[in-house]
């Protein structure tokens, strides 16, 4: 087995540290993902083909990255495995970037929506005289029959009373 320079790094390893083995490849496998990869291994190095697989690697500092392999196994036509290669990248900073991008947007999202929710319950609490948690059960109620999210279910319903519609908007809530 040949490893690449990133290919080291990836385990936390320099060249000629280690003589690399399809033993020490799957040694360094988070133990969740230890028999996926080895069922992708197992299935090419049986009829030969190519694979992809997204998993983790905890290197020799304990450190676990998140990785990208795909692999591709050469046979003959009678299935002898001629050559395996591939590659490994690293994909553990675009995956936290994306993965903290996502949590902003979620957290902006709810309090974008947080004050127009809070006047629907209050305009739900007034109408039908019902405490807070009655009116939000109202509004989840209407926003899973329309199949609508909650914070327009809300809007609907703060735009209605601005109109002096809520209490028809209501009806059948």
């Amino acid at each position: 087995m040949e490893w690449s320079e990133g290919m080291f790094h990836i385990h936390g390893l320099r060249p000629g540290e280690v003589v690399p083995t399809f033993e020490l490849l799957m040694s360094h496998k988070h133990p969740s993902d230890r028999e996926h990869v080895r069922a992708l291994w197992t299935n090419l190095l049986r009829a030969g083909g190519q694979g992809a697989l997204l998993h983790r690697v905890l290197d020799v500092h304990g450190r676990e990255r998140r990785v990208f392999s795909a692999i591709q196994v050469e046979a003959t036509p009678s299935g002898q495995v001629e050559h395996a290669h591939g590659f490994m990248v690293d994909v553990s900073q675009s995956l936290r970037i994306e993965s903290q991008h996502a949590a902003s947007e979620a957290i902006e999202g709810a309090y974008a929506n947080k004050a127009v929710i809070e006047q629907a319950k209050g305009i739900v609490m007034a109408l039908q005289g019902v405490d807070a948690a009655s009116a939000f059960q109202v509004l989840a109620a209407r926003s899973q029959r329309a199949n609508v999210k909650l914070h327009i279910v809300a809007e609907e319903l703060v735009n209605a009373a601005g109109n002096n519609k809520a209490k028809e908007m209501l009806v059948g809530y």
